[in-house]
């Protein structure tokens, strides 16, 4: 059964691995900036107040989270799993995953500890040279996992077999192509041929 404890936990520990506090995650959801407090998580009769499905929401598409990911967070806790992974420029991002699970020409400048992501492989990745804009900024980072599953609406990196990368919000992915959203409204999605990928990776985690 979903506690109330669990529900508010899991916000806290999803503003953190954003590297912002509880006000910080709601306004970069466009909330109020005091929505997470936590003097407003018992009401004046000691009622407990619930976050509302709309807010959830959207601080999970403000973070590039999906629903399962915040399902993960509800878990009991025992202290926070912190791990380190290596971490490569964008530039450097490309080549077919190697047996060491990063990209084939991806030389390790350092490594990064990041929050516990469970069981997947996961390499870093830093934004250099605007590869990843729109969604992200030169100097983000974001963790990301080739092994990982990928589902309608999860932020993926997908670098192309002539070298090139970039990030997208995944739409459907078939035997046949990727179909990824247009990151500037307006645009038209694109849909890349599996032939032209040499690997997608989903997007676990970002510093900002």
């Amino acid at each position: 059964m979903l506690s109330h404890e669990q529900i508010w936990s899991a916000i806290d520990h999803l503003a953190q691995r954003n590297n912002l506090t509880a006000s910080g995650l709601a306004k970069r959801a466009g909330l109020d900036a005091t929505s997470f407090n936590r003097s407003k998580r018992i009401s004046p009769d000691g009622r407990k107040r619930w976050p509302s499905t709309e807010s959830v929401a959207k601080i999970l598409a403000a973070t590039g989270s999906t629903l399962d990911d915040f399902l993960r967070l509800l878990g009991p806790r025992t202290g926070d799993s912190r791990t380190v992974v290596p971490l490569i420029g964008s530039e450097s991002a490309t080549g077919q995953i190697g047996a060491n699970g990063l990209p084939g020409n991806g030389s390790v400048v350092q490594e990064v500890e990041v929050p516990g992501l469970g069981e997947e492989s996961c390499f870093a990745i830093e934004a250099r040279g605007g590869a990843l804009t729109p969604l992200y900024r030169d100097g983000d980072v974001l963790v990301v996992s080739p092994t990982a599953a990928m589902r309608k609406g999860d932020r993926v990196v997908t670098c192309l077999g002539g070298g090139g990368i970039l990030a997208a919000e995944l739409k459907r992915r078939t035997t046949r192509a990727a179909e990824l959203s247009a990151p500037i409204p307006g645009e038209p999605d694109r849909v890349i041929p599996v032939a032209d990928i040499a690997w997608m990776a989903r997007v676990m985690w970002v510093r900002q």
